[in-house]
């Protein structure tokens, strides 16, 4: 839980599911103005990024996709699909005017693999269809998911699992992969080994536009001056945070910034920090500040053995 401070302050937010921050808050700046404050104590991080929101169309079993308005993308550029058009962590590649190849990322899933090439007990078998697996007991040029079946979405899979956590619908299962001879190599306790799956155009479940789609990368910028803050007294004086020892003012942005992420320590009790936006001329601008105490980041002793 967020601290609480002077009534109008404490800004408590709530992160997006599979956020392992213990309270943290997000928002956006369009122009000069406060973000929202937060009281913090312990470790924290702050995040400031532009995203670009533009329609993406694809098609189903291809990689080929395109956009509305390809202004201010760039090669490399990260794929949020709303909709689930596109499996999180897909990026731009060979950009061509409003026209590129989505590169599908690698997923590194628990399961158990089975002699007749069969891996059960995976969180979610979205995307997974086409794609080249390797792992234990599996050569090293990997072998082609043929077919998937989806498990009971309510079936020992709750909403925090790591499934949840990436993103991927609630739902498990198994895969058939493109050999049935395979020899399983034996796990400690009998515990589920990880695979990576290599996605392919195969995976794209379906065709359509979603006109939700958000785009970030290093190419993806904003112009304009935003300040980290403090205040010490409840949100009545605000200052401008120091970096270093040598007096440097915490002032990110510019004609061009690309995305800026910090991470420091508050060691005072009731301390506000706040993103401040002082100019501003073009983006989308989106920040993040969160805090997580320090018995969440202390590896718990039975983890030691």
């Amino acid at each position: 839980m967020g601290l609480n401070a002077q009534q109008g302050v404490a800004a408590l937010g709530l992160l997006p599911r599979g956020d392992r921050a213990n309270s943290g808050l997000i928002g956006s700046f369009s122009g000069v103005g406060p973000g929202l404050p937060f009281p913090i104590m312990g470790p924290a991080n702050a995040l400031l990024y532009a995203s670009i929101n533009t329609a993406l169309t694809v098609t189903a079993g291809s990689v080929a996709a395109s956009v509305v308005s390809a202004s201010g993308l760039a090669n490399g550029a990260a794929i949020y699909s709303p909709a689930g058009l596109l499996p999180p962590g897909s990026t731009i590649s060979g950009l061509s005017s409003t026209n590129f190849n989505a590169a599908l990322p690698t997923l590194t899933l628990p399961g158990t693999l089975l002699a007749n090439g069969q891996i059960i007990g995976l969180p979610s078998v979205a995307w997974l269809n086409g794609a080249t697996v390797t792992g234990p007991g599996l050569p090293a040029a990997g072998l082609t998911v043929i077919g998937t079946t989806a498990a009971n979405p309510l079936a020992g899979f709750p909403l925090s699992s790591p499934a949840g956590a990436l993103g991927f619908p609630q739902q498990g299962g198994s895969v058939q992969l493109s050999s049935v001879n395979v020899t399983p190599v034996a796990s400690p306790n009998g515990d589920p080994q990880f695979f990576q799956f290599a996605l392919a155009a195969a995976g794209i479940p379906a065709s359509g536009t979603d006109a939700g789609a958000i785009f970030t990368g290093a190419g993806v910028t904003f112009n304009a001056t935003i300040q980290l803050e403090r205040s010490f007294d409840g949100g009545n004086t605000w200052l401008v945070c120091n970096i270093g020892g040598a007096g440097q003012l915490a002032q990110y942005g510019g004609a061009a910034s690309a995305p800026i992420s910090l991470t420091f320590a508050e060691p005072e009790l009731g301390v506000v920090y706040r993103w401040d936006c002082i100019a501003y001329s073009s983006g989308k601008i989106n920040y993040r500040i969160s805090t997580t105490g320090a018995a969440a980041t202390v590896l718990p002793l039975n983890q030691l053995a």
